[in-house]
């Protein structure tokens, strides 16, 4: 498991080059309480990391991403390296947006000046949400490369259905990684009021979305077809046909069994060596960090933790 030292370590994601894993993560110093940069590690076994610094800080006070960063993406594409990254602003709203930075070593980053570059379109997502938290959803970019395009998955709500159920993907596309056009949101089954951390990855003929939600947001009408389960904060996943679904939960769809002994949530998936791995932040404030792989096996039902 990765810690840093005086500080509270929050959602990571991955890019895999050759043998080398790089993790990008949310860091922040224990004695504060708001404001996230984003820093960078490197390992080629998934438990032993190297500490490579800071990638991102905030922007100045009055820009889009001054108040604090959060989750993102790595792809490579056009013989560069992008990260989507959420930003949050000094505003009186709260009004999250995607944007986007560059690099040419996965050391050095350059924000766009265009920032950002994707938020929140009201032809299909909530612009005020009617959910238990009020603000504008539009965070956890995931970029997946297709080819002609990229497409970018994020947290969102959309506009039509149940208030509790109208936690979305939203969809987001680009042929330059610089102009994106909102898409509607895919179809996939209803089950909370918030689909956080959103990806999705093809493995063995299949479509995965993996997603994490917490126990408190998931619909009446989904807790009550397994009456005396006892959810949890934790990771999902549904199966597709295509990227754009439409996706199926099957059962729970929780991916880990049985709960951890803490905190273990926001997870994404490595392919490496060969192998499919889950990793997810484990722990909170001091206690926090990257935690150790869990091997995992992806089948017609979803995506399952195979020990732990």
């Amino acid at each position: 498991m990765f810690r840093l030292e005086g500080h509270r370590i929050g959602d990571a994601w991955y890019f895999t080059e050759g043998e080398t894993v790089h993790a990008w993560f949310l860091a922040m110093p224990l004695e504060r309480k708001a404001g996230w940069r984003i820093d960078h590690c490197v390992s080629d076994d998934l438990k032993h990391w190297q500490y490579e610094g800071t990638a991102l800080e905030p922007g100045p006070p009055d820009a889009w991403d001054g108040k604090s960063l959060a989750t993102g993406s790595v792809i490579r594409r056009n013989g560069q390296y992008w990260m989507a990254y959420t930003g949050h602003k000094h505003e009186a709203a709260f009004v999250q947006r995607a944007g986007m930075a560059v690099s040419d070593d996965l050391e050095t980053w350059r924000k766009l000046p265009k920032n950002p570059t994707s938020v929140a379109d009201p032809a299909h997502y909530e612009i005020e949400s009617t959910g238990q938290r009020q603000l504008t959803h539009w965070r956890d970019p995931f970029l997946l490369d297709t080819g002609g395009r990229v497409l970018q998955y994020v947290c969102a709500r959309r506009t039509d259905g149940d208030v509790a159920e109208r936690g979305s993907v939203g969809i987001a596309q680009s042929a330059d990684m610089i102009h994106w056009e909102s898409l509607p949101p895919p179809e996939h089954d209803r089950m909370t009021e918030e689909m956080e951390v959103p990806q999705v990855y093809f493995i063995e003929g299949r479509w995965y979305l993996v997603f994490c939600t917490h126990d408190f947001w998931l619909t009446p009408s989904f807790r009550d077809q397994f009456p005396g389960h006892a959810f949890r904060s934790t990771d999902y996943a549904m199966v597709g046909d295509s990227p754009l679904g439409p996706f199926r939960i099957h059962g729970t769809g929780e991916i880990m069994p049985e709960a951890p002994s803490g905190r273990f949530y926001a997870s994404q998936l490595i392919e490496h060596g060969g192998s499919w791995f889950l990793l997810g932040t484990e722990g909170l404030d001091a206690e926090s960090g990257l935690s150790d792989p869990l091997p995992i096996v992806a089948d017609e039902t979803g995506i399952h933790v195979t020990r732990g």
